[in-house]
């Protein structure tokens, strides 16, 4: 089984100027966890529910931009946002995609093919997938 069977195709998307306050909105709205941030239509960061909890603050437990700095809420997702983010192509089998989730200590990653995202795939993806064997055994 490999990356296409179940990444999510087509996911929301930010771009580098886009401010905190919107991310926390899109996130908040759609009931995701990691959003892929685009520049010139490049992937060029990923910014998390963690990312947007430890620009809240220590004692941040929801996505909640009432308890936000205003000036950091319209700050550009650039300043929050992880850098260096790690892809992976449709074709990757689930299996190498779980070493790096280990390896990188990260919940989802963006699928990219030929240089243009075309999905992501997150750790709940790919225990979706691994449940029923775990059940059987």
């Amino acid at each position: 089984m490999n990356v296409q069977t179940i990444m999510s195709r087509n996911p929301y998307t930010l771009h580098v100027g886009d401010t905190l306050a919107q991310a926390v909105e899109l996130m908040s709205n759609e009931d995701i966890r990691h959003v892929p941030v685009l520049d010139n239509g490049r992937v060029a960061g990923i910014i998390s529910d963690r990312d947007v909890k430890m620009a809240l603050g220590p004692d941040a437990y929801e996505l909640d931009l009432a308890s936000i700095d205003p000036r950091m809420a319209e700050g550009p997702l650039s300043w929050f946002m992880s850098q260096e983010v790690v892809s992976v192509a449709p074709t990757d089998p689930l299996a190498a995609v779980a070493e790096r989730f280990i390896e990188l200590k990260v919940g989802a990653l963006p699928v990219v093919e030929g240089g243009e995202l075309v999905g992501i795939v997150s750790v709940l993806d790919v225990l979706r997938v691994a449940l029923p064997l775990l059940r059987k055994g």
